[in-house]
């Protein structure tokens, strides 16, 4: 055998015998699919440098019966070394709730449930504060019109519930408030809305609402890496983990993990399921030949049922709006430490969905940057947050370069630099608890930019209580009950420092 053979055989034979795993994160197909990859992928990867991420991002287009783009980027686990593939699964946020969406549908479809149904019918035991309340419809909470408060309990992820019995629990929270307007006459999105009606689809289906949807969408569709329990205080090996961005990014916790609100934002998946279901509708309920809902009642579920504050439409869950002049099927998910877009073309058979765990990914601006690719459009510029170009001045300079750098930057409009001291106050405060010191001189700048947040203050008493200097944590507590006599975690504070 020649030399040159001979060294060719045995690179073959290196690879075959191999025992480094691989790791499926591509999927490039036909003429579009290679188009689509030569502009977006690279344009992806410098946002990506841009914006300091190294955390996890998968991107899926799917075109008819084909999946012809799909990749993903950086870690799912970024302490572990754990890359993202084409199976790992993101937590979904608000892409959540067209899940719920098509539970409901599939029992309207089996005669159990219609959409014009008082929720009391089906939770008698269901009370709120005030007038108002035994006239939601099903329908009402569907399309954000029902009048219950957005988020009925703070702190979910620090305060999760577990269990059968945990949906139950909104009944009980929702019972001291009132609604924010009459049923049916106002637009306004609700989370814990669709977490009682996750109490309705479980009596009526006679199943938890987390198996009721395993059996109901996620096994008929095909979406087997798709699921909402976990154990307990333990993250599954293919669970991606929540990441932020303080001076860098950097893992976050908790994970945002609640059984109480499984309904408006507990579902995980991975790429290529997600883009399974993004098939399941542009093929009008069905896949592979499995009908996971008839036409009919798919047709429901995109129809439009209300006008948003912003000129558009929303369906059931679902908001219609129109990109590029298509009409698309729409939702979008964001939640600690992980961002979801899905995008749906139906008359064009395309579906895109871009999933992320990490803040700030830019996912929104990613899958309009997607939907130009597909459809030959020039891919739009990208602004950037200022805190990417202050935080690599601090980290090299310290705080006094850094602001220098964040004051020329608001001045100048012509880079790709936008500018909000917002993003200053986040900055300080995502900084992990390693780094309390950077985290202090980076809330004092955001002090001086607006002295009466008392968010900032209170994050700046914590940090100076964490570093030792008790006076200093007393005289911000102070500082935020000046702002705001009522803000009670300062109070909380004081009381405790006083003891």
């Amino acid at each position: 055998m020649k030399p040159f053979l001979t060294a060719i055989f045995s690179l073959i034979l290196i690879a075959c015998n191999t025992n480094e795993p691989k790791i499926n994160s591509t999927i490039v197909k036909g003429e579009t699919g290679y188009y689509i990859d030569s502009i977006l992928t690279p344009y992806v990867q410098d946002l990506r440098k841009l914006t300091d991420n190294s955390a996890g991002l998968a991107i899926g287009i799917t075109k008819g019966e084909d999946i012809i783009y799909a990749r993903t980027f950086g870690f799912a686990n970024i302490d572990q070394g754990q890359k993202v593939d084409l199976n790992s699964r993101f937590h979904l946020a608000s892409v959540s709730k067209p899940f719920s969406a098509v539970a409901i549908a599939k029992l309207v479809q089996e005669n159990k449930i219609n959409l014009e149904d008082l929720l009391i019918e089906y939770i008698p035991e269901f009370k709120m504060k005030g007038e108002g309340y035994s006239k939601i419809t099903i329908q009402h909470i569907l399309t954000h019109t029902s009048g219950i408060p957005r988020n009925i309990k703070i702190d979910d992820w620090l305060d999760p519930s577990y269990g059968n019995n945990a949906l139950d629990e909104n009944i009980e929270i929702v019972k001291n408030l009132q609604l924010d307007f009459e049923p049916g006459t106002k637009f306004s999105y609700s989370n814990s809305a669709f977490d009682i009606l996750g109490i309705v689809i479980s009596r009526v289906s006679g199943m938890p609402f987390h198996e009721y949807l395993d059996e109901a969408i996620f096994k008929p569709a095909g979406m087997m890496n798709t699921s909402l329990k976990k154990p307990k205080d333990v993250l599954p090996s293919d669970w991606a983990n929540a990441h932020s961005h303080g001076l860098e990014t950097q893992t976050l916790s908790p994970f945002p993990y609640n059984e109480r609100i499984f309904p408006s934002s507990g579902i995980v998946s991975s790429l290529l399921d997600m883009c399974r279901w993004g098939q399941l509708h542009v093929n009008q309920g069905t896949i592979d030949g499995n009908s996971v809902i008839d036409k009919k009642h798919f047709k429901m579920i995109v129809s439009p049922k209300y006008e948003t504050p912003w000129g558009d439409n929303i369906g059931l869950s679902w908001f219609l709006q129109t990109y590029l002049d298509r009409p698309i099927i729409m939702h979008t998910g964001s939640d600690t430490g992980f961002e979801a877009m899905s995008y749906i073309f139906p008359q064009d058979e395309v579906s895109i969905v871009v999933l992320a765990n990490r803040d700030f990914s830019r996912a929104g601006r990613i899958v309009n940057a997607a939907s130009e690719a597909v459809f030959g459009e020039p891919l739009k510029e990208y602004k950037l947050s200022s805190k990417y170009k202050f935080t690599e001045v601090y980290k090299k300079y310290g705080i006094e370069k850094a602001k220098e750098q964040w004051n020329m930057l608001k001045k100048d409009t012509m880079d790709i630099y936008f500018t909000d001291d917002q993003d200053i106050l986040s900055t300080g405060a995502l900084i992990n608890d390693q780094k309390l010191l950077e985290s202090k001189e980076i809330l004092e700048f955001y002090n001086t930019l607006n002295e009466k947040s008392t968010y900032s203050w209170r994050l700046l008493g914590n940090a100076n209580l964490s570093l030792g200097d008790t006076i200093t944590a007393i005289a911000c507590y102070q500082r935020c009950l000046e702002i705001n006599p009522k803000y009670e975690k300062a109070r909380i504070a004081l009381l405790r420092l006083n003891k």
